[in-house]
């Protein structure tokens, strides 16, 4: 429970080193290998999913609803982005012809307004 409560608390999209930083002090002795573990077992569950990024990092996060991200490819920032599947599966069902799809992932890199006035 208590790294669901961590993963809910962190209003983002942590990585697993993240939440396990966080409970550090309240369960100490916790293993980053256990907070992987329950990681995965709460993604099976289907209570948070995981989003594999380029480069091997995997952050983590509540919302299951379908929808996209949008990455900044400076700092590195995740941010939701909204997206209707009743528009986006019959775009791809369209480009995939011969191939059925059961879901789609989308994640538009770019710079955050943070970074592109650096």
């Amino acid at each position: 429970m208590a790294v669901f409560r961590a993963l809910e608390a962190s209003h983002g999209h942590p990585t697993a080193e993240a939440v396990h930083t966080r409970l550090r002090r309240a369960v100490p002795g916790l293993a980053l290998k256990t907070v992987y573990a329950i990681l995965h077992e709460l993604t099976a569950l289907r209570l948070i999913a995981a989003l594999p990024l380029p480069g091997g990092a995997i952050h983590w996060e509540q919302n299951t609803a379908p929808h996209g991200h949008l990455v900044c490819d400076t700092c590195r920032r995740l941010v939701d982005l909204p997206v209707d599947p009743t528009v986006l599966m019959p775009l791809v069902r369209r480009a995939a012809r011969g191939f059925n799809p059961r879901g789609a992932s989308l994640i538009v890199h770019g710079r955050c307004e943070q970074c592109a006035g650096r």
